[in-house]
């Protein structure tokens, strides 16, 4: 029973010193075990400081290992040489690709990072071809060197991926355009490890120039970073000497992913916490990891997908554990309906499907096959989840979505898992063709 009198919020914090270290990607006072990468960078934008052209340089790899950090500083400190050595130099970005759903929208966003406030483009009112126009208008005015980056490019809507990763970067050579002066380079950042081979080969060759792949953190590695995150975010003495490698050993195997690791940490905090204790035990962290999953899809149906991206996800996973049924793109467009009309949003064509299902692929989220139907049959996909749907439900449950999920979705997730479940048998040792099979050589 719980006593109103007595108020529930506690004054101090036990365990925390500054928590927002592990909630917030914010640049580092030290990036960890990226020397090779900082060199390749170096490398490639060090020809606009000894007098060349820019470089169009590609950076990939997974979430979590870098690649904007490190990029912000290689900004700033080619800004600070350039203006030691007098070299004209406009970096514009990074630009997150993902907040623009639209050729229009992220043009736009480039022209206002060059414009004073009191200067901003409107969000409507031109056509695509004349911000572009604007666009090219503010290159040539700046002048010199300019350097724009576009962090998430893989979220670049299709229709707009030629006009920004090949276009642009060609601007200065087109006659159509006002730039006699200026110089484009163009850094773009990606998530997507397989987004160049779905480009068309004109922009992979213009993109491509300078590649740099993040690959993930090893348990070593992240071991490093992890501590030094810890350092700041917990009080002396709060975490127990296993907490730290736990977290980095379990987010190695998963992805190498240092938010996922920082994740751990905060979730272990919080639940040492809740527990009224003064020390993080490993007992806590194993019970984050199981949580965490669950905590990173909820951020992508929260913040992460637009709203028809986030009911097709849900719509996916449905399909995927729907008894006798496949998840084929018809399947999940009739889901799809169901969901959108459970949390009142219009239905969008089937058409569409096809787009968000191409999106959340990108994102590595769903996978597909294609099928051959034969002559009379044709072709068609057959999509599956890369998660744990499981995660995906439990996650759906918490998310503003919760009413779209079927009251009847633990029978289904029953039945998917019984039918995934195989039954073992061991080999009746005195049936020689039986055990010779299981002999492993």
């Amino acid at each position: 029973m719980t006593d109103l009198d007595e108020n529930p919020f506690n004054t101090t914090d036990p365990i925390f010193k500054q928590k927002q270290i592990l909630k917030k990607d914010e640049m580092p006072d030290k990036i960890f075990h990226r020397d090779d990468e900082i060199q390749q960078y170096t490398i490639a934008l060090e020809d606009i400081i000894v007098g060349h052209d820019p470089n169009n340089v590609f950076i990939y790899g997974p979430t979590g290992v870098g690649k904007t950090a490190v990029t912000l500083w290689m900004r700033n400190k080619l800004k600070e040489k350039a203006a030691e050595t007098g070299v004209p130099l406009n970096v514009v970005g990074p630009i997150n690709c993902r907040n623009y759903k639209s050729a229009y929208a992220l043009a736009t966003a480039l022209v206002n990072d060059f414009r004073p406030p009191d200067d901003q483009l409107p969000n409507s009112g031109y056509s695509t071809d004349k911000v572009f126009d604007f666009l090219y208008q503010e290159i040539e005015n700046a002048g010199g060197n300019v350097l724009i980056i576009l962090d998430e490019i893989d979220n670049i809507p299709p229709d707009a991926r030629n006009d920004f990763l090949y276009e642009l970067p060609r601007a200065e050579a087109n006659e159509n355009t006002p730039i006699t002066d200026a110089k484009i380079g163009l850094i773009g950042i990606s998530n997507d490890l397989k987004f160049v081979d779905v480009l068309e080969p004109k922009v992979k060759s213009t993109l491509g120039e300078r590649e740099i792949k993040f690959g993930p953190y090893n348990a070593n590695e992240l071991n490093d970073i992890l501590e030094y995150y810890a350092d700041m975010a917990f009080k002396d003495g709060v975490l127990e000497k296993d907490v730290i490698p736990l977290a980095a050993a379990f987010s190695a195997q998963e992805r190498g992913d240092v938010r996922q690791g920082k994740r751990i940490l905060q979730k272990a905090g919080e639940l040492a916490r809740m527990d009224g204790k003064e020390v993080v035990t490993s007992e806590h962290t194993h019970e984050a990891t199981e949580t965490v999953e669950t905590d990173e899809i909820l951020d992508y149906f929260e913040q992460d997908l637009t709203s028809h991206q986030a009911m097709t996800y849900l719509a996916a996973a449905l399909a995927v554990i729907e008894p006798k049924q496949e998840a084929t793109t018809k399947r999940i467009y009739k889901l799809y309906s169901s969901v959108a009309e459970s949390v009142v949003s219009r239905v969008k064509s089937e058409r569409k499907i096809y787009e968000f299902l191409d999106q959340l692929s990108m994102q590595g989220l769903v996978r597909s096959a294609e099928q051959n139907l034969g002559r009379e049959g044709g072709r068609r996909y057959v999509y599956d989840i890369t998660d744990d749907p499981r995660d995906i439900i439990e996650a759906a449950r918490k998310s503003s979505y919760n009413n779209a999920v079927p009251s009847n979705v633990d029978e289904m997730l029953a039945y998917y898992l019984e039918e995934e479940a195989s039954e073992y048998e061991a080999p009746d040792i005195s049936d020689q063709h039986q055990e010779n099979l299981w002999k492993f050589t």
